[in-house]
């Protein structure tokens, strides 16, 4: 998700000069430490947990009353998402304690409306990334998590199916295409399409949520991962071609009158312009391991993309 940057003269970081190359600024170089006991207070803790409850009963309550059209499919919708989101942000979470990085615990965000319950969940990064290697495990982190566990929901989905007479899942007229690795298992399981049941809308909004982060954009967790493979200008140029090839692909959903995109577009306009800060340490190499996971990272951003999530009817 998009995580925020705090002053980089943090008062538990102790700044010393390290080169940089000619179009930075010195920066004061943190050094690694221990979380403080008391960053997790038991009122930030009891906080967390309250928009986490929030967050299950909207969703729970929002797709009951449609797309599920049943509380009881919706509270196995809420368990299904909120488990794929929250192994997502704990997988950065984690990868942020490894490298001392200080970081909250995820803020869920519920939302009273349908179909979907909640805008997901987010954590906020509160000192600087040491190196583009913390950047990369920090990022790729969140991404490859919440796909592991949107995998057993996908595999429950369609294993637990029930066969549809159209070529896609619909509500009313609206389709909601499948992304490749929806298409996959619909094939393995000899499905041409499937009824819509709670768990596969877990799974397709955990898998497009899992796309729109992996985008090259920004602080998004794709935008993370770019910095550090590429570096600065290497991210730049990306970021703009990803904004481009969204607004080309809003533009032409608007003229078939589906509309997918022209939000997301809008929030893409701020995160372009918003950019993506230095990490300490430009200069360190990632390493042969670390990109053989981008390409892995590549390769699950290629299973959850759908040009066109939506079809109205």
């Amino acid at each position: 998700m998009d995580h925020s940057f705090k002053d980089w003269a943090a008062e538990d970081y102790r700044p010393t000069v390290v080169h940089n190359r000619p179009e930075f600024f010195p920066q004061p170089a943190p050094q690694k430490v221990r979380a403080e006991s008391d960053e997790i207070t038991v009122g930030r803790l009891l906080f967390h947990l309250f928009l986490l409850g929030l967050t299950a009963l909207t969703t729970t309550i929002a797709t009951g009353i449609w797309p599920l059209n049943g509380f009881l499919q919706g509270a196995v919708y809420s368990f299904t998402v909120l488990s794929i989101l929250g192994a997502h942000e704990m997988g950065h979470y984690i990868a942020c304690r490894w490298y001392g990085v200080r970081a909250t615990l995820p803020y869920f965000i519920p939302v009273p409306f349908p179909p979907v319950g909640t805008f997901g969940a987010f954590i906020k990064i509160k000192s600087p990334i040491p190196s583009r290697r913390a950047l990369f495990d920090i990022g790729i982190a969140g991404p490859l998590a919440g796909f592991v566990f949107a995998i057993p929901a996908v595999f429950i989905a369609h294993y637990f199916a029930t066969p549809s007479s159209v070529s896609e899942v619909t509500t009313s007229e609206i389709t909601f295409n499948d992304p490749l690795l929806l298409q996959f298992f619909a094939r393995a399981f000899h499905l041409s399409s499937v009824d819509m049941n709670p768990v596969w809308w877990a799974a397709w909004i955990g898998v497009f949520m899992t796309a729109l982060n992996l985008l090259p954009v920004g602080q998004l967790d794709g935008g993370h991962v770019t910095y550090a493979v590429f570096g600065r200008r290497g991210h730049r140029l990306t970021a703009w071609a990803s904004y481009i090839g969204i607004v080309a692909l809003a533009v032409f959903s608007v003229k078939s009158g589906t509309w997918n995109w022209v939000v997301f577009t809008a929030l893409l306009t701020l995160a372009i312009r918003v950019g993506h800060p230095p990490v300490v340490d430009e200069d360190e190499p990632l390493g042969l391991a670390r990109i053989l996971v981008a390409i892995i990272g590549l390769l699950v951003f290629a299973l959850s993309f759908m040009p066109f999530p939506i079809t109205i009817h």
